[in-house]
């Protein structure tokens, strides 16, 4: 069983290019999946052994185990893809998932930045040291255009283009689009390329030297890792005095609604968050408060 599930992970991270992180949370599922079976049916069970009963039994166990809905629904389009895809290739003769149906969950509305507080969170990163004009250049990427964290960390030298404003960006599953930056993002990035970047190189080690050439890295020359902006980026909150936990991700849902409360079209806010299904894009209609009236107003015979 594990074997295959292996087989399986290999299949998603060179394949399909899925992210390690999707990777490592399928790995979670599957390896728990493996557990239950090889428990129940030996240590030498293959997924070929898998039944709808195996299947039924380990999910209302890891639903007795507290397992929320949305971690439930996560399991099951892990098992999904891992059975879908050993049936595809011959390892199972039978899918076991084939009429497992990924539970319901109410879907949390997104917590969104007022654009004042993303103004404000904007000027806190300092302009005389090179972590904040790197840190500045982020944010800008983060609110201006909308991109995950780990695109922006992603992000190469060359994968900017500052004469027509654009970036590359590299979204889940390694897919490519272009997504347009704003003028102050893009003094933000000169800026940064100009009088930050050269500073950090200073002490760039020999051992990330290579084909990459990250766009944003450390002061000790090192890649910049999700963790250590996120701890920057809560300073800088502090700073602003917002009373909630900052994050990334609200700079995304902050940049989607409020194009969508200032007339952008779904569609185009879609293409640019490089959402796959339009309706995850659409939950950003439901936060914005304005688009709702404006929505009433214009619809709505009494309004």
């Amino acid at each position: 069983m594990d074997r295959a599930v292996d087989a399986f992970l290999f299949h998603l991270k060179v394949q399909r290019g899925l992210s390690q992180n999707t990777i490592l949370a399928y790995a979670r599922s599957l390896s728990r999946l493996s557990g239950h079976v090889m428990a129940t049916r030996g240590r030498d069970a293959l997924p070929a052994v898998v039944t709808r009963d195996d299947v039924e039994s380990f999910l209302g166990r890891r639903k007795a185990e507290g397992l929320s809905p949305r971690s439930l629904a996560a399991t099951v389009v892990a098992l999904r893809q891992f059975f879908a895809w050993a049936h595809e290739n011959g390892t199972v003769r039978e899918d076991p998932m084939e009429d497992v149906e990924i539970p319901r969950f109410q879907r949390r509305l997104p917590i969104v930045l007022s654009e004042d507080d993303c103004d404000s969170i904007l000027q806190k990163p300092s302009a005389e040291s090179p972590r904040g004009l790197r840190d500045r250049a982020i944010l800008e990427l983060l609110y201006g255009s909308g991109l995950r964290i780990s695109e922006v960390l992603g992000l190469d030298v060359v994968d900017v283009n500052l004469t027509q404003n654009f970036v590359l960006a590299r979204g889940k599953g390694r897919k490519e689009r272009i997504v347009p930056i704003s003028e102050p993002c893009r003094d933000a990035v000169l800026t940064y390329l100009r009088d930050g970047r050269p500073l950090l190189m200073v002490r760039r080690r020999p051992a990330v030297r290579g084909r990459r050439d990250p766009l944003f890295i450390t002061a000790r020359g090192t890649i910049l890792s999700r963790q250590g902006f996120f701890k920057n980026l809560q300073g800088y909150g502090i700073e602003a005095g917002l009373m909630m936990r900052v994050s990334p991700h609200k700079f995304r849902h902050s940049f989607a609604t409020h194009l969508v409360e200032n007339g952008a079209d779904l569609r185009s806010v879609q293409e640019m968050l490089g959402h796959a299904d339009i309706s995850t894009t659409e939950v950003y209609t439901h936060v914005s408060r304005k688009h709702l009236r404006d929505v009433y107003r214009k619809a709505h015979p009494r309004a």
